[in-house]
């Protein structure tokens, strides 16, 4: 035997299609979990509130002034501060730490030895200017 109902069942039953071994066994299902009973009460629920009067274009434009409203009338000056507080020290206690870290604990740039030369003498060549001789140039 099943023991589970579909919605399906739930809505034939309600609405009086169920006969006989049918309407016994959901009704038995009802009474023995509250979850099929509590989703009966949600069905017959739905079913009234689509039945009723759907809300009207200006509901919704009041519902959706008075949200605004709402929205607008919390976010003062007063509300915000605790907010700007918060956010100024976290900047402070940021750079203050990046400033101590730089100081103590970041690896030291020291200047690179210089290099003593192996040799002490170095010879270089070079090769002494060309003077070219010619009858046009003078000198």
């Amino acid at each position: 035997m099943i023991d589970q109902l579909t919605f399906d069942e739930l809505r034939a039953y309600q609405s009086g299609q169920l006969t006989g071994p049918a309407r016994y066994r959901v009704e038995r299902l009802l009474l023995e979990n509250p979850f099929y009973a509590d989703a009966l009460a949600g069905l017959e629920a739905m079913q009234q509130s689509t039945t009723s009067a759907q809300p009207t274009a200006e509901q919704l434009a009041d519902l959706r002034d008075a949200l605004h409203e709402r929205i607008h009338a919390t976010a003062n000056r007063k509300r915000l501060w605790p907010l700007w507080i918060a956010t100024t020290t976290a900047a402070i206690l940021f750079m203050l730490a990046m400033a101590i870290y730089f100081i103590f604990f970041a690896p030291k740039h020291s200047q690179k030895p210089k290099v003593k030369p192996t040799h002490s003498v170095t010879s270089i060549w070079v090769q002494p200017p060309v003077r070219v001789h010619s009858d046009l140039w003078p000198g």
